[in-house]
């Protein structure tokens, strides 16, 4: 049984972690529970960053610029939803986001100006058969290339020759969508491995992970 904050009991501490289990949560109140678990009583190493899963229920809302320097631990998703908004800039952003058990769902809203460029290492475990949704907002085409040398699949990547379908870049462990068919792209002297994805009526592209 974790310790609970707040009236709501929102956040809990628990296996070394902290939770947020239900109800919606700007960087602000993310910084607060973190706050409050340090001064808690509970055991922090000042050297590790704190673990925060995301858990059913609970929605955290982010913008870019805010996880640029972002230094307060790592997200994990066990059901949970986060959203990241882009912002104006010319930076390049690493998030590690790893899955749990009841997956989740990450949502990159629409860019409506220029944008920095948000670069995601997504994983979990192999044998996990947990539903995880990529959802992109305002775009009309996304897609995944798989490269079978390095075992590892990149969503959004832009190459060279073509032009930008969104800011983000989303880099997966495997090929998840078994994507084996070879498309001969201009200036490649060899096919690639690719699949695509069409908008739907609200231009959003949604990519299920398989099990």
């Amino acid at each position: 049984m974790g310790r609970q904050y707040g009236s709501a009991a929102a956040v809990s501490y628990e296996e070394g972690c902290l939770s947020f289990t239900a109800g919606h949560f700007d960087v602000d109140m993310i910084r607060q529970a973190i706050i409050q678990y340090r001064r808690s009583g509970f055991h922090h190493d000042p050297l590790r960053l704190q673990l925060l899963v995301v858990r059913a229920g609970a929605w955290l809302s982010l913008r870019l610029h805010e996880l640029h320097e972002w230094n307060q631990g790592f997200f994990s998703l066990d059901g949970g939803t986060v959203v990241i908004h882009p912002t104006a800039s010319d930076t390049v952003t690493m998030l590690p986001v790893d899955i749990r058990n009841q997956g989740g769902s990450l949502v990159f809203s629409a860019a409506e100006n220029l944008s920095g460029t948000l670069l995601v290492n997504l994983s979990r475990p192999r044998q996990a058969h947990a539903p995880v949704q990529l959802v992109f907002q305002g775009c009309a085409l996304q897609f995944a290339h798989y490269d079978p040398m390095t075992d590892m699949t990149l969503v959004g990547l832009v190459p060279e020759y073509e032009l930008p379908h969104g800011w983000v870049a989303v880099r997966l462990d495997g090929n998840p969508w078994r994507i084996d068919r070879a498309v001969q792209v201009p200036g490649l002297d060899r096919p690639v491995l690719r699949r695509e994805w069409q908008a739907d009526e609200r231009e959003t592209v949604t990519l299920s992970l398989p099990g």
